[in-house]
């Protein structure tokens, strides 16, 4: 027996040239490319809703304020003007509602409701109404359209309340002669040179100067604040004054009530005050209506 290896036939490999291989993958990719990109979203020719037409708008109501801002005195009204926009075809009453006003301010609606059509747009007149008590300051405020669940966006205003700085007027004088341990009353003047009433809370009385005869001057004879007495005003506030002047007496504050000045009888000399002008200062506070 022969027992030599037997031959096997060699194996030829067949070469596939590297330039023919890439090309065959790249042929085999383009298609794959392609259809992914054909059917990528965004590229239907029709659009997104097939209909060559934009997404649809959902139904709501867009509010704006006009004027943004507003500057108001304590204790007056600022109106803005409130307008209402159908949106994605949105139909029905808009009401409105405000927050972020500063204490003491209100507001309301004129009318109080607006009916909306389709892609229409209506408005209304909203009045902001604030206190004498009002703080003096810059506010942010926001208004809002609603009807059943649907709500608008909120549109931004602004609010700036002044603080009012009014004057009056205060005078007032002696009828008679003063005299030791004699008092007389002071029948105040209060004058209103504004086109509102004011509200006058408070009152006060003061001696300036007392103001000697130059023959007391001369003969050096002394008098002074020391010799007199001043009882403020005991009344009620706060006091009502309409445009105009009034009295005391005019605003039915009886005498007694009055602020009174009393010379005080004392031990020392007084005879420096005989002819002596006595001169005062009046002050008071109060606020606008």
């Amino acid at each position: 027996m022969d027992r030599r290896p037997e031959r096997t036939a060699p194996v030829h490999r067949v070469g596939i040239p590297l330039r023919a291989l890439l090309l065959a993958l790249l042929v085999a990719v383009v298609p794959v490319a392609a259809l992914a990109t054909s059917n990528a979203p965004g590229n239907n020719a029709q659009g997104n809703n097939g209909q060559g037409g934009t997404a649809k708008v959902s139904k709501g109501i867009t509010v704006a304020l006009s004027p943004s801002s507003r500057t108001v005195d304590q204790g007056q009204s600022a109106s803005f003007t409130v307008s209402a926009t159908s949106t994605g075809g949105f139909t029905g009453p808009v009401t409105f509602a405000v927050s972020g006003l500063p204490d003491g301010a209100t507001a309301s609606a004129a009318p109080a409701s607006l009916v909306l059509a389709s892609g229409s747009t209506a408005q209304a007149t909203l009045t902001v109404s604030t206190a004498t008590t009002t703080p003096s300051t810059k506010t942010d405020f926001t208004v809002t359209g609603t009807s059943g669940s649907t709500l608008s966006n909120a549109a931004p205003g602004q609010l700036q309340v002044l603080e009012v700085k009014r004057t009056f007027g205060l005078s007032g004088s002696v009828t008679g002669l003063l005299a030791p341990g004699v008092s007389r009353s002071l029948n105040l003047q209060i004058s209103n040179p504004q086109n509102k009433s004011i509200a006058v809370t408070n009152l006060s009385v003061a001696i300036s100067q007392v103001v000697r005869t130059p023959a007391a001057v001369a003969a050096k004879l002394p008098c002074s604040a020391a010799d007199y007495r001043i009882t403020q005003y005991s009344g009620a506030y706060p006091l009502t004054v309409e445009p105009g002047t009034r009295s005391l007496s005019a605003l039915g504050v009886l005498e007694a009530n009055w602020p009174q000045i009393k010379m005080l009888d004392t031990p020392q000399l007084q005879d420096g005050c005989k002819g002596a002008t006595v001169q005062f200062t009046f002050t008071g506070t109060g606020e606008a209506n």
